[in-house]
This record gives structure tokens, C-alpha cells and sequence, in this order.
């Protein structure tokens, strides 16, 4: 064969190896994949300084602060969401590739997404000299289903929002007995003894009393705590 149309041939070889083969595959692959993302919806704690952090307990502690809205509005978001897919999928040429892809992608068991985070300190070097900077780093990641969720918001309605389903249910419940407990029902109660009023601005003689005592079940919670002087919680502990 004449070398020029060897040349011919081979240059033609390359262009259609290096270029058109590249392109087409590119055009298929961007018509064949899908185009469904599963709307998650991630909430993500700051544990930083907390050395054991309990997801169980945040998600809790962020119930007990902000509700349970977010999360059935976030199902009806994913509702809607797939009523979309399913009008574009009966759109599509593609039907039972789509479908197939649809399905492939439903996660409604890990529907919400939730992430600890903490923050690091790391340095850079500029001009010689290392300079620290601080970066937040996803250190866990856990995730649930919207009945999970609602079990525990209602679990947590029925001790009124006061604490953490652990804390409530703990063995422990003097250690439950922390300064802030203490101090926020010294300033609910205004340092006012809740038997003979007597005003206890300065703390002296002030007592945090269970109302139910603990050895008969009663919980560290602010409803079941009051403000006492030290002689009315003497009469009291004597009954």
C-alpha cells in the first residue's frame, strides 16, 4: 500500500481514537446516566470539646429546641419531588431505563442525614512563617427515617420537652444535678423559697429540692426541681 495513504489511514485512526471516540462515549454516557439525586436532608451538631458525643442525644437536644416541622415538611419536599420524576420519566424516550434508575436511587430509610462535626486546627506557612487557621471536619455521620424521628419527638413530648430520652431514663439522677441545672432553677424560682418565700439573692441557705425525691422515682427535670431555704428543706427531708 502506498505510504501516503497509510499515513492517511493512520492519521485517520488516531483522530477518530483520540477525539471522536472520546466525544461519542461522552454524549452517551451523559444521555444514558441518571438524572435523579435523592433529596436527603442533613443536619449537622457541632461536638466540638465534646470528647463521647451521643447522636441519640443531639438529635434530642435539637427536637427539644427547634421542633419536629422541619422534618415532615422535608417528606413532603421528597413527595413532590418524586411526583416530578415520575411526570419526567413518562416524558422520556427512555421509560424503563428511567424507571429503573428511579427506583434504584428511592432512600427513604437514610432520609435524613445526620452529621458531627469538629473543629481542627491546622496551620499554612506564608512567608516563612506558620499561621493557624481552623477547619470544621465531619467526624460521624448517621442517618434515619422520618418514623424514627417522630417516635422520638413523641417519647419526648410525653416528659414535656425537658431533657434528653437518656437523661430521663438515667440511673443517675443526682448526677444529672449539674451548676446550670441548678442555676436555672434559681433564676426560674427568682431565689425564692417555693414554702415560706424567703428571697435568696446571694445563694446563701438557697437548696435545689426534688419535689418527688429521687429514691421514689423522681427525675432531675426543671418540673420536678423548686427552690428551697435551708430550713424549709430541713422540714421536708424530716416528714
Amino acid at each position: 500500500m502506498d505510504p501516503f495513504y497509510i499515513f492517511i489511514y493512520t492519521f485517520i485512526g488516531i483522530i477518530v481514537g483520540v477525539i471522536v471516540v472520546p466525544i461519542l462515549s461522552l454524549i452517551l454516557y451523559s444521555i444514558l446516566k441518571s438524572p435523579f439525586k435523592y433529596p436527603y436532608h442533613t443536619i449537622k451538631f457541632d461536638v466540638s470539646g465534646k470528647r463521647l458525643p451521643n447522636v441519640n442525644d443531639l438529635i434530642d437536644n435539637h427536637l427539644n429546641a427547634y421542633g419536629f416541622n422541619e422534618f415532615p415538611q422535608h417528606y413532603e419536599i421528597v413527595k413532590k419531588w418524586k411526583l416530578d420524576c415520575q411526570e419526567r420519566i413518562q416524558k422520556s424516550k427512555l421509560k424503563k431505563l428511567r424507571s429503573q434508575q428511579f427506583e434504584k436511587i428511592i432512600d427513604d430509610e437514610h432520609m435524613f442525614h445526620f452529621e458531627l462535626i469538629r473543629k481542627q486546627t491546622r496551620y499554612k506557612q506564608v512567608n516563612y512563617v506558620k499561621s493557624p487557621y481552623s477547619v470544621y471536619v465531619t467526624v460521624a455521620q448517621y442517618t434515619s427515617d422520618l418514623k424514627y424521628i417522630q417516635q422520638r419527638y413523641d417519647d419526648l413530648a410525653n416528659i414535656d420537652f425537658e431533657c434528653t430520652l437518656s437523661e430521663y431514663h438515667s440511673k443517675d439522677q443526682r448526677k444529672r444535678m449539674t451548676t446550670a441545672l441548678r442555676e436555672e432553677i434559681a433564676i426560674r424560682d427568682n431565689y425564692t423559697c417555693q414554702i415560706c418565700g424567703k428571697y435568696m439573692p446571694d445563694g446563701v441557705g438557697l437548696h435545689i429540692d426534688h419535689i418527688v425525691p429521687i429514691k421514689k422515682g423522681g427525675k432531675s427535670i426543671p418540673s420536678n426541681l423548686q427552690v428551697l431555704c435551708s430550713k424549709c428543706n430541713g422540714k421536708k427531708s424530716s416528714n
